[in-house]
């Protein structure tokens, strides 16, 4: 939305004409004002909703990543060939 204030176009006499363009001026930039305050917090509250969701997901990899090594360790136990390289399970050959 294009805010359109009066510029060069008020009047050279302190009239009621003269006020009625400031007050239209001021009232312009304080709707705009507004309006960007309240788009900003829409976005801090959409940054949040972001930050939230990541911090899940790093906690729900960690979770994964701890669970994938403990049934590794199990099988190890019971001498099956597997090991993490390189974030992947992947089987190896006996004697590695």
């Amino acid at each position: 939305m294009a805010i359109q204030l009066v510029t060069d176009q008020l009047s050279n006499v302190l009239d009621d004409t003269f006020r009625s363009q400031l007050v239209g001026n001021f009232k312009a930039i304080e709707n705009a004002l507004n309006d960007l305050d309240a788009a900003q917090t829409t976005l801090n509250s959409g940054q949040d909703k972001i930050n939230h969701d990541f911090k899940n997901i790093k906690d729900d990899n960690k979770t994964r990543d701890a669970n994938v090594q403990a049934i590794v360790n199990i099988l190890n136990k019971y001498d099956v060939p597997i090991q993490i390289a390189n974030g992947k399970v992947v089987e190896i050959k006996e004697g590695e």
